[in-house]
C-alpha cells in the first residue's frame, strides 16, 4: 500500500493529530493547528488509516506549485510508529508531480539516501534531561559555568511572561536587524505563540534584572517528551550579564529528572553551535533535501 495524497480540506485532523501525539518520533511542528498557523492550506500524504503521515507545506508562484520549509518548523518529514528505512523514499516518491520544486527538512528519525535527490545534513543539539541537575551540570564547559555564575551574581530572575509580544520586540531591536524575518513572519510567530499557549504546550520566559528590565526571553515548547527552544532574544546588557546562559540553565534545572530531552533547535552557525555545546548538548542530524522538477529553462535558474 502506497501513501495517498490528500488535499487540505479532506484531511481528518482528529486522526492526524492522534498520529502526531502517539508516534515515536513526535514533534509538535506537525500538529494540524501548528501547520495551519505556519503554512495555511497545507496538504498531506497519508499511509493507511493515518498510521504514517507526511505534511506537504506548499505554495504557488506564477502558477508553479512548490514545497518549502515554513518558518518556525525546524523539522517535518515522515511521522509514525515502526518507521523503516524504506518509509522516507516511499513518501518522497509519492509527492505529486504538481510540486515542481521541493526544498524541505526531514526529521532526525527519517533515513534517506538517493542519488536523484540532493540532500545535506543539518545539525541541532540535544540534552537528555533524565539525570539529576547536578549530573547534567557536570557536562557544562568552563565558559558556560562561568557565565551562569556571573548571571547569578547580578541577581537575575526568571519569570513566565504576561505580555508575549515583548519577546518579539526584544528580538526586533537586537538580533532581528541581522535576519530576513519580515513583519508577516513576526505576525505568524505572534499567532503561533498564542496557539501553543492555548494548547498548553508553550510558554514565554523572561529574565529580569534587579531594576525589572528584561535582559533575555525565550519561547519554549514542551510537548510529550521534548522541550524546544523555538525562539529567543537577548538585550545588549543581557549579553554582558550572561542572561541567556541563566535562562537556559534555569529551564534545564526545572526539567531535570524527567523523560524529556531539550532541543536547542540549531545550529550550523559555529558561534551558536559552541554556545549550545557549552551546555553539554550533543549533535543530532536531520536532512535538508532539494528536488528540482522545473521544466527547462526554469530549472537552470532555480538551483
Amino acid at each position: 500500500m502506497n501513501p495517498q495524497y490528500i488535499r487540505h480540506n479532506e484531511i481528518d485532523f482528529t486522526k492526524w493529530d492522534h498520529c502526531v501525539q502517539s508516534c515515536e518520533n513526535h514533534l509538535p511542528y506537525c500538529y494540524s493547528w501548528y501547520l495551519n498557523t505556519v503554512s495555511p492550506g497545507w496538504d498531506a500524504l497519508v499511509f493507511g488509516n493515518y498510521e504514517k503521515i507526511f505534511p506537504l507545506t506548499g505554495k504557488a508562484k506564477a502558477q508553479i506549485h512548490y514545497l518549502y520549509q515554513p518558518y518556525f518548523t525546524q523539522q517535518l518529514g515522515v511521522f509514525g510508529n515502526n518507521l523503516t528505512e524504506q518509509d522516507t523514499p516511499v513518501f518522497l516518491q509519492a509527492i505529486p508531480e504538481k510540486f515542481k520544486f521541493i526544498e524541505i527538512n526531514l526529521n532526525t528519525q527519517n533515513q534517506f539516501f538517493s542519488a536523484e535527490i540532493s540532500s545535506k545534513n543539518k545539525t541541532t543539539y540535544h540534552i537528555d534531561l533524565k539525570n539529576k541537575y547536578d549530573e547534567i551540570y557536570l557536562q557544562f564547559n568552563t565558559n558556560t559555568k562561568r557565565n551562569i555564575k556571573k548571571a547569578e551574581s547580578h541577581n537575575l530572575k526568571l519569570n513566565k511572561a504576561e505580555n508575549t509580544n515583548i519577546l518579539i520586540q526584544l528580538f526586533k531591536e537586537n538580533a532581528g536587524k541581522k535576519t530576513d524575518l519580515t513583519n508577516k513572519n513576526y505576525k505568524t510567530l505572534e499567532k503561533l505563540i498564542h496557539e501553543c499557549t492555548e494548547n498548553n504546550i508553550g510558554h514565554v520566559y523572561e529574565v529580569h534584572s534587579n531594576e525589572n528590565k528584561i535582559e533575555s526571553a525565550a519561547f519554549i515548547i514542551s510537548s510529550k517528551n521534548i522541550l524546544i527552544n523555538l525562539f529567543n532574544a537577548v538585550s545588549p546588557t543581557g549579553k554582558k550579564n550572561g542572561a541567556m546562559f541563566f535562562l537556559f540553565n534555569e529551564i534545564i534545572k526545572a526539567n531535570s529528572v524527567s523523560n524529556k530531552y531539550f532541543d536547542f533547535e540549531g545550529s550550523d552557525i559555529p558561534e551558536v553551535a559552541r554556545f549550545y555545546q557549552g551546555f553539554g548538548a550533543k549533535p543530532a542530524l536531520y536532512q535538508h533535501i532539494k528536488l528540482n522538477r522545473l521544466p527547462w529553462p526554469l530549472n537552470f535558474f532555480k538551483k
